[in-house]
């Protein structure tokens, strides 16, 4: 096809006559051209002409669901009459004719429709089915195409037709979906009014290239003083959270989002698979501390199709790229990727793709990589915006070498593992030390912070091999039971309770408090009234520290000084 007309050529020795040409083309016309004319008595006016699957559709029918499915319809001002306002909108609908392909609906279940006809349709298009229902594709075949369905299929039946839309799958976005909850396709489910988007983001789109991105060297602070100290995260970076069921996973990206509270920094939770008593929980709770006033919730729950379920992470994605690209600091969660994973296999094996490993198709690793990669610091050239990811892994008995969790292990900049046995321990959040990383470094940490919990790891998980190994001897030296002490005043430092982020300044005396041994005589169980004290007895006579901490170097000597006179004065008054 070119320019509409059909192309066809014709390969002779010599050329043609006029007489020959004109048999030729009646030849042609009746061997490949069959012209039907139908009478409907159900449309109001105009006609359609469909050549092969493509339809030129200038019906006045056509029209009114046009203009009955635009933004603008039904929307009047109150002070006018109804009827001026729609004989304005009627006078400015569109008439043309429109054209599109359609194709019909071969064999539907569990979420996926095979379609036949629609020759040209691209990978990823949405796909009009009637009743409202929308589709996508996604298995392209000689025969037929696969598509995968937004929504409840009661309705659908063989023979139903399909149109070509010609857009690939796209979410609303814009500052009108700050303090929303909405579906995974960017529909609002909260009950409030309709979305007042600015424009509309593929949900699947490239990830910024090595030269248009910047090196992660600005911190983005969790609240969390075990995170903070031990796994700095930088803005810009893709940390995942990974542990067992009910170990605090959603909990730490919960505390991290309401850590962002006046710190100009948009923020993403994306649930997927979660119970929708879970996710109402959680929008609560997020109200509740004015989190809600900068966030989006994308919720795909546990009800829903493995179609929404697939989709939703992408969708989240897309709404935090308009804000990453528009110059702003964007946090992001996906809780979680391993249901995502699931929903994708489940749509796979229904597709009749080969299964690998698990049964999960061979592009498993593709699903969460090209995800994954969008999270970046951009460069000053295209705003310096930054997405920064933390997604979400459920393990199963804690076996960190399993399929999923080795593949977002490989592709994200480090992980944070929560141990099972630590959680049941007491120690909240149960963040294992050892198998815990940040491949950013202190590049994402400020000066004060890095000063003074270089050692922390080291003594911790020093303190934890050697209280294992303690357990088996009973006459301990006095040099062991030191150490011993010491870790044990340490991890109760790291401890911290729900909804309770730290300011740096607060985390820095608490750590510089444990470390050097100021509360190696302190009770454990009055560990917790220390802490609170210290930070504000040095707070209140070293009022300056706050702006030498945020500062981002590092303490001078004259201020050590002062920090660790303040922290001995506060312990002996305890005396």
């Amino acid at each position: 096809m070119s320019d509409n007309k059909l192309n066809i050529q014709v390969v002779s020795s010599e050329g043609l006559t006029d007489e020959q040409k004109e048999l030729l083309k009646k030849v042609i016309s009746d061997k490949l051209v069959r012209c039907h004319q139908e009478t409907d008595k159900g449309k109001i006016g105009g006609l359609s002409m469909q050549i092969g699957d493509t339809v030129y559709d200038g019906t006045i029918e056509h029209a009114i669901d046009r203009f009955t499915a635009s933004d603008a319809s039904y929307i009047y001002d109150e002070n006018k009459h109804v009827s001026d306002d729609v004989q304005k909108q009627i006078s400015a609908m569109n008439t043309d004719v429109d054209i599109y392909q359609v194709g019909r609906v071969k064999s539907v279940g569990d979420g996926i429709c095979r379609v036949v006809g629609i020759s040209d349709c691209m990978a990823g298009e949405m796909l009009e089915f009637p009743r409202g229902l929308t589709g996508m594709a996604m298995d392209l075949t000689e025969k037929d195409i696969g598509v995968i369905l937004f929504g409840k299929a009661v309705s659908l039946q063989e023979g139903d037709e399909v149109k070509r839309t010609g857009r690939i799958l796209s979410v609303p976005v814009g500052d009108g979906m700050i303090g929303r909850v909405v579906d995974a396709l960017g529909r609002p489910i909260d009950g409030k009014e309709k979305i007042k988007a600015d424009g509309y983001r593929n949900v699947e789109s490239p990830a910024p290239d090595v030269l248009h991105r910047h090196k992660v060297n600005v911190p983005l602070q969790t609240g969390i003083k075990a995170i903070d100290s031990l796994v700095p995260i930088g803005r810009g970076q893709r940390e995942l959270i990974i542990g067992d069921r009910q170990t605090g996973k959603t909990q730490i990206a919960l505390d991290t989002i309401i850590n962002q509270k006046g710190k100009d920094v948009i923020c993403v939770y994306v649930a997927v698979g979660q119970k929708e008593s879970t996710v109402v929980d959680v929008v609560r709770k997020l109200r509740e501390h004015g989190a809600m006033d900068y966030t989006t919730v994308v919720c795909a729950s546990a009800s829903e199709s493995a179609t929404m379920l697939y989709i939703a992470p992408y969708s989240g994605c897309a709404i935090g790229e308009y804000f990453m690209y528009k110059g702003k600091d964007v946090l992001i969660v996906y809780d979680d990727l391993s249901k995502q994973a699931v929903a994708y296999r489940e749509i796979s094996l229904l597709l009749q793709r080969p299964p690998g490993r698990e049964a999960y198709p061979g592009d498993i690793f593709y699903l969460h990589s090209r995800l994954l990669e969008r999270a970046a610091k951009l460069s000053d050239d295209l705003g310096g915006g930054s997405m920064t990811a933390l997604p979400i892994i459920e393990t199963q008995a804690g076996d960190i070498a399993a399929y999923i969790p080795t593949n977002v292990i490989s592709i994200t900049d480090g992980q944070i593992f929560l141990e099972s046995d630590l959680f049941h321990a007491g120690t909240r959040p149960a963040i294992n030390v050892g198998l815990s990383v940040s491949r950013v470094g202190g590049d994402a940490q400020l000066g004060a912070m890095k000063q003074f919990s270089g050692k922390l790891r080291m003594n911790l998980a020093q303190y934890r091999e050697l209280a294992a190994f303690s357990q088996f001897g009973s006459d301990l030296d006095a040099e062991t039971q030191a150490t011993l002490n010491r870790g044990a005043h340490m991890t109760e430092v790291i401890k911290q309770g729900q909804f309770s982020p730290l300011s740096v300044t607060d985390q820095v005396i608490q750590i510089v408090a444990a470390s050097e041994g100021y509360t190696d005589n302190v009770p454990l169980d009055q560990m917790a009234d220390f802490e609170t004290g210290v930070v504000e007895y040095v707070k209140r006579n070293f009022p300056e520290l706050e702006d030498e901490v945020m500062s981002g170097k590092k303490l001078g000597k004259e201020s050590v000084a002062k920090l660790r006179k303040f922290i001995a004065e506060y312990r002996d008054s305890l005396a």
